[in-house]
């Protein structure tokens, strides 16, 4: 049976998804923007063809460890196109997201003997899944091309990490991209000190001018993480993990872990190998490209010469206050009915970050609604 056949008209919808029942339009959250007309398009298609290899009962009997041949084959045909190169499917694990990953690498690469390091603004909730481990955290400064390599050699002389963390396309929050020698050179410095590096390269789709990943210049220390939930659905949450060897897959993401719930839905990880086999991924994702673009050009409009950081690709901009209070702007911008980021949500404890706030732009169904919020947010900046 055709799967559209299964689908009925959903009901009628009156508020944009971006908007609380409180009126509060909210940029928070850094979801792509929905292509709804080719996103159902390509997933029908999918849908159709792992519907008609596999009953739904024996597709969906039992969870996968690590994923079948097949999905893990396709996610190294995904991620080779990041790579450069296609890895072994034997060191490919099909996970549940980026932040299910997390939460079996940082105990199983790190655990309590050494710590993490990470970049002194970070994706917050790597913090927190440390501090539910015991994982010690020290902080890494950043300059306008990322992770900073002369603070990073430092605290591997003194520190002694065990592991780094980072995002090296479109850093969250500050939208940074580090350059291919800055890449190089934290490579280079991983590789001295035998630091891991655990590279969450989950924006680096959304650019139209990809740099290798800092994974693929030192692929015997690196997991590398690409997933789906920025660049094709947020609902589509799935990561592909490549370890630097078949041992250390198997060693770190073993049969015992259920609890954790790292393993992808079967039906998921189906859909998602059959949109990498036929294509369907790329459409989505150019469309999203596309959706995003419009919409930088409407933020950079309606900001009105504002300063912000940012790129056409990139689901965040960042705005620097300059003689303002992150929390006064954000606070008052949620008064005026706008939720926002601020940096020290970013931060760890004992440091005052630079004032900034973050906001998300693909989250608004509709560009209406993105703009009519960068109305409010330009009123509200100094």
């Amino acid at each position: 049976m055709d799967a559209r056949a299964l689908a009925s008209p959903s009901s009628q919808r009156f508020r944009d998804r971006a908007i609380s029942p409180d009126g509060v339009i909210q940029l928070t959250l850094n979801h792509p923007p929905p292509v709804p007309e080719i996103f159902n398009t390509m997933v029908f298609k999918a849908l159709n063809r792992v519907l008609a290899e596999s009953l739904p009962a024996e597709l969906m009997a039992t969870h996968r460890w690590m994923g079948t041949d097949h999905e893990r084959q396709q996610g190294a045909l995904f991620v080779g196109r990041r790579l450069g190169v296609v890895p072994d499917r034997n060191r490919i694990i099909v996970t549940h997201s980026t932040q299910a990953a997390l939460q079996v690498l940082l105990p199983g690469i790190v655990g309590n003997r050494r710590p993490l390091a990470i970049e002194r603004l970070s994706y917050s909730p790597v913090r927190s899944f440390a501090a539910r481990y015991g994982i010690s955290v020290v902080d890494v400064s950043i300059d306008g091309d990322g992770l900073n390599p002369e603070a990073f050699r430092e605290i591997c002389h003194r520190k002694r990490p065990i592991a780094l963390y980072l995002v090296s396309t479109y850093q969250n929050p500050t939208t940074v991209t580090m350059s291919l020698g800055r890449r190089q050179q934290i490579a280079e410095i991983a590789r001295r000190y035998q630091v891991r590096l655990i590279e969450d390269d989950i924006y680096s789709l959304l650019t139209e001018s990809p740099l290798p990943p800092i994974s693929s210049l030192a692929p015997e220390l690196s997991w590398y993480l690409l997933g789906t939930a920025k660049s094709l659905s947020a609902g589509l949450r799935l990561a592909f993990v490549v370890a630097p060897d078949v041992a250390e897959a198997t060693r770190v993401f073993w049969p015992g872990l259920p609890a954790t719930y790292w393993m992808a839905s079967p039906i998921s990880a189906a859909l998602m190998a059959e949109l990498v086999s036929n294509g369907g991924d790329l459409a989505i994702l150019a469309a999203v490209k596309d959706e995003l673009a419009a919409r930088h050009r409407l933020v950079v409009s309606g900001l009105k010469g504002k300063p912000l950081a940012s790129d056409p690709g990139c689901l965040h901009v960042w705005i620097p206050l300059k003689g303002a209070s992150s929390n006064e702007i954000a606070a008052a911008l949620l008064e005026a009915g706008v939720q926002v980021a601020v940096s020290a949500s970013y931060a760890g404890d004992g440091w005052a970050p630079p004032q900034a706030i973050r906001i998300s732009i693909g989250n608004p169904e509709k560009r209406s609604v993105l703009e009519k919020a960068m109305s409010i947010v330009c009123r509200a900046l100094p």
